[in-house]
């Protein structure tokens, strides 16, 4: 039974990284859009929440854009902030009077009711947002309006979001897992079947985003939550690739756990909300028919795969032990190596054949994501923790996430 699962899971795994090289082929990472010679108004939203010690950063990558400032408008709003966030913005203001720069304070309510606010005092033609935490590159906005011109469907354009200056091990793991994001983003915005639009610089039409009915302030991962919903009004989501934006990223187990674990619930509550667009003949159907039963599927997969290779890695250690105690002189074929021959006879090919090419296939997918993205080689023991203890924490954090749900325990941002 099990050779069957693994059959199963290997051709599967085989199938997907053959698709993904494939759109790969049709995605023009060179492409740079074409600048508007007259550039539309633009506001952009940062919510913050006791964000005292990295605002700064924020607003001066967002001062230092290249845009007209007379066209360029930035709210802050200070969502209940108990630190010093709202004195470093108004000192932030005082000492930039070139800029339109204003602040709104209010009670604490969360991440989209502060953006929800931003959006009701914006009557510009396009509206953004920039996470707190994070900073842009000065050209990072000219480059993301060209889309909106292009195609008339386009409600929202994202940036390549990279980790701001690693440090930790989990930190390192996960700079290799945004660079993967940003190819297979770019992939999905090719093809047609974005549906993300991340906080860490996200830009919409305006009037399209109010007419959706902007954030769903009771959703603990609204920027996903607005992506599906532009997705099932039939607009496009597209992705700038010259746009790099930076954020900074959980840095201890526990924080990245909690982010995580709202992440999976969030991903897992949204497909549910907009279950109908599944097979749906009015939507896009390779979003309908091929993307969105991947995104399931997907996460499935995942458990069987860490769930077979955990039992065979324990099984096979419990029958060394075996042996080592029932057979005498064991101990020294423990550090026997095969010769090829021996090797090839020992496994069966026709299951692992299909999972070595897939294995394969996601190396080099993680080999162009470096190169394209003109990203060197480096913190070797996070490429290990990436391909090897990375997963493992994906099982777990989907496990809980389950588990949350089924037990409908409250969910938090």
């Amino acid at each position: 039974m099990i050779e069957y699962v693994m059959w199963v899971i290997s051709f599967f795994t085989l199938y997907i990284s053959i698709v993904w090289l494939n759109f790969l082929y049709f995605s023009d990472f060179s492409k740079k859009g074409r600048i508007p010679k007259t550039l539309p108004s633009l506001t952009i939203a940062v919510p913050a929440h006791n964000e005292e010690k990295g605002i700064t950063n924020t607003l001066s990558s967002l001062a230092e854009c290249e845009y007209p400032k007379d066209k360029l408008r930035i709210i802050v709003v200070n969502d209940g902030s108990v630190d010093g966030t709202c004195k470093t913005v108004y000192d932030f203001i005082k000492a930039h009077p070139g800029i339109q720069i204003s602040c709104i304070n209010q009670e604490n309510m969360g991440k989209a009711a502060a953006v929800n606010t931003a959006l009701a005092e914006t009557d510009t033609e396009f509206f953004a947002c920039v996470d707190a935490d994070s900073t842009i590159e000065p050209g990072s906005v000219k480059p993301m309006l060209s889309h909106f011109y292009d195609d008339a469907k386009t409600a929202a354009v994202i940036s390549a979001i990279k980790v701001h200056d690693p440090k930790n091990l989990f930190e390192k793991i996960q700079r290799l897992e945004y660079l993967m994001a940003i190819l297979l983003r770019k992939i999905r915005s090719t093809i047609g079947t974005l549906s993300m639009t991340p906080g860490v610089l996200s830009i919409y039409r305006t009037k399209v985003l109010k007419d959706v009915g902007g954030f769903d302030e009771g959703n603990i991962t609204e920027d996903f939550e607005i992506a599906m919903r532009l997705k099932y009004h039939g607009y496009n989501i597209q992705l700038e690739m010259h746009s790099v934006t930076y954020t900074k990223v959980p840095d201890t187990f526990k924080s990245l756990w909690r982010q995580r674990l709202r992440w999976c619930r969030g991903y897992l509550v949204n497909h549910y909300k907009y279950k109908d667009m599944f097979f749906s003949k009015k939507h896009n159907r390779l979003f309908s028919y091929f993307q969105l039963p991947l995104n399931i599927f997907s996460i499935f997969m995942l458990l069987m795969i860490i769930m077979l290779v955990s039992y065979g890695s324990v099984t096979f250690i419990f029958e060394r032990l075996v042996r080592i105690v029932m057979i005498k002189g064991y101990m020294g074929n423990l550090f026997y190596l095969p010769s090829f021959k021996e090797f090839i006879l020992s496994y069966n090919f026709k299951i692992m054949f299909p999972l070595y090419m897939g294995a394969i296939s996601g190396l080099f997918l993680f080999y162009l994501a470096h190169r394209i993205l003109k990203e060197k080689f480096k913190y070797p023991m996070s490429i290990w923790g990436y391909f090897v203890i990375f997963p493992y924490m994906s099982f777990t954090h989907w496990i809980f996430s389950l588990a949350e749900e089924v037990m409908r325990i409250k969910r938090k941002w």
